[in-house]
């Protein structure tokens, strides 16, 4: 995997993490994305969530509207890296 991480990205990071409320949030995301690219990251959270959990793809799809090749994408994500592990212990507390 390629790294994504520099100058830039790491003030990206540090800007979200700044970002205190959920209304500054969604401000910010609204002028950084498009709505589809916002809720297409929202929907691969899900999808990893539903993976994790054992639903398999048929189900997720019916859920969610994930096409397959992005629910395989989030799947070797979820096995391989660590973000979306990170992310799914930190909603279950």
């Amino acid at each position: 995997m390629q790294n994504i991480r520099n100058k830039y990205t790491d003030v990206l990071i540090e800007t979200i993490m700044d970002l205190k409320t959920k209304e500054d949030l969604y401000l910010f995301f609204e002028d950084l994305c498009t709505i589809k690219e916002f809720q297409d990251m929202a929907l691969r959270l899900d999808t990893a969530r539903h993976l994790s959990s054992g639903m398999n793809y048929d189900t997720i799809t019916q859920q969610n509207g994930m096409s397959a090749a992005t629910i395989s994408k989030v799947s070797r994500c979820l096995n391989y890296g660590q973000g979306y592990k990170k992310a799914i212990e930190l909603m279950k507390k």
